[in-house]
C-alpha cells in the first residue's frame, strides 16, 4: 500500500487496465551469477481505496492522502 495524493491520470488508467508493472532493484545484495545487485520485475493488479480500515490506517500518517494505492502482486521475475 503507498498513499496516493494526485493520481487522477492513474484513477483514470486503473479504470481501463489495472495491471501495474513495477521494476524493483538494489545495489546492496548479491544478485543472479554473482552479479552487484539484484532486480525484479513485478507485475501487480492496482486499487485505489478511499475508505475503510487501511484507508484510515494510513490517513493518520499521511494526512494528506485521498486515497491509498493497493497493489496485488499477479507475477514476480527475478532479473538480475
Amino acid at each position: 500500500m503507498a498513499p496516493a495524493a494526485g493520481m487522477h491520470y492513474l484513477e483514470e488508467d486503473i479504470k481501463v487496465n489495472d495491471t501495474i508493472y513495477l521494476m524493483l532493484g538494489v545495489r546492496e545484495v548479491e544478485g543472479k551469477n554473482g552479479y552487484q545487485g539484484i532486480g525484479f520485475r513485478v507485475s501487480a493488479k492496482a486499487k485505489l481505496i478511499s475508505n475503510g480500515p487501511e484507508f484510515e490506517m494510513m490517513k493518520e500518517k499521511y494526512p494528506f492522502l485521498r486515497a491509498v494505492l493497493e497493489l496485488t502482486p499477479v507475477e514476480v521475475e527475478q532479473l538480475l
